[in-house]
């Protein structure tokens, strides 16, 4: 199996993988988890495509959960230097998005757990503060712009408490069922509904006469 030692080459994985690879597992049902069986065959360009197929959206998620850009590449890199040092250990026993989503949530909730990022969210209340609630006189409201309505949505979000803004944004965002959210978060699938309908309850509030 090919050696994956620094982020750096988790970066250099980015590069154009050759057609040949992913067309072998074209006919597949999950073609990430066969270039990860390929890759703990040893097969380094399977590595790079799955690198290629998934980094951006690992880097979205990883932003919508930290919500802060600044630490996104390097934390999404962290997160494909632990699926290539668990490659010799990988089995396809479920979906490869489900596993590829607990390793990057693990690593987001483990960054949001570092005492300097605690303290420097509670130094900059725009990271974690309070969302203003859009009332019925706020009549710019419907005037929002497409940025701002993300932005309002996604300040919304972020005030949730942390497994509640994981369970929502695997669900809505990422369009992953109950099943595979528990298995994300290592829970029972009772516990992932009363998380997302407490979640959606927190949010209605705050983003009404929004969305």
């Amino acid at each position: 199996m090919p050696r994956i030692r620094s982020k750096s080459e988790v970066a250099g994985a980015l590069q154009e993988c050759p057609a040949e690879v992913v067309g072998r597992a074209a006919d597949l049902s999950d073609l990430d988890a066969q270039l990860m069986l390929e890759l703990r065959a040893g097969n380094a360009e399977a590595g790079n495509a799955l690198v290629r197929r998934n980094f951006d959206r690992v880097a979205r998620y990883v932003g919508r959960v930290v919500r802060d850009q600044r630490p996104v590449e390097d934390l999404a890199q962290e997160v494909f230097l632990q699926v290539f040092r668990a490659a010799g250990r990988y089995e396809p026993t479920a979906k490869f998005s489900t596993w590829l989503y607990r390793i990057a949530t693990n690593i987001a909730r483990n960054y949001l757990a570092q005492p300097y990022v605690r303290r420097r969210r509670e130094a900059d209340p725009s990271q974690s503060g309070p969302v203003a609630t859009a009332g019925a006189d706020s009549a710019p409201e419907r005037q929002l712009s497409l940025d701002d309505l993300r932005r309002r949505v996604a300040d919304a979000l972020a005030s949730l408490p942390v497994n509640q803004r994981i369970a929502l944004t695997l669900c809505e965002y990422e369009g992953l069922s109950y099943e595979q959210i528990a298995a994300v978060l290592d829970t029972t699938v009772d516990a992932v509904r009363g998380m997302i309908k407490r979640a959606r309850e927190a949010l209605r509030p705050k983003l009404r006469g929004l969305v």
